[in-house]
């Protein structure tokens, strides 16, 4: 799937600001929340998953990227949050650098096999130079949204 897809064309955030992952982690997971994308009262269960990912091994990759993700019983159908931090956000990434752009994605337990290429196709897309500088200049949830849309 792609982000447009998982994402669906509303749980985006821009111009996010985070001391830390855990801090970006909870603003995209209370993104979910907001959008109804994920059951109101599975906050720290879903919270708890991610971040026991997390500390497994830091999801930063290279060039500005992450994308944590956890597994859970809470939701029925995968799902992501897009986080913009212009500021950028200490990540523990591959190439040292700080994070700013974040993906949240949460798999449903019964689909665990399917979040490895998804998060393949969602890397691909963001390794593209384009789509990651429009979203770093975007100002606006549609900028943002408009970056993603054409880069499946």
């Amino acid at each position: 799937m792609d982000l447009f897809t998982l994402t669906r064309g509303r749980n985006i955030r821009v111009g996010l600001k985070a001391p830390r992952k855990e801090e970006a982690i909870e603003l995209l997971l209370d993104c979910l929340l907001e959008e109804g994308a994920v059951p109101a009262t599975s906050r720290e269960l879903l919270l708890d998953a991610i971040m026991r990912r997390e500390r497994r091994l830091s999801t930063g990759l290279e060039r500005g990227i992450a994308i944590p993700h956890g597994t859970t019983e809470l939701v029925d159908v995968e799902v992501a949050a897009l986080g913009v931090f212009p500021d950028g956000v200490p990540f523990d990434a591959v190439d040292e650098h700080e994070t700013r752009i974040v993906i949240l994605l949460v798999t449903p337990a019964c689909n665990r096999h399917k979040h490895v290429g998804n998060l393949a196709k969602i890397a691909a897309q963001l390794l593209r130079a384009e789509v990651r500088g429009a979203l770093l200049s975007a100002t606006s949830r549609a900028e943002a949204l408009a970056a993603i849309r054409g880069s499946a």
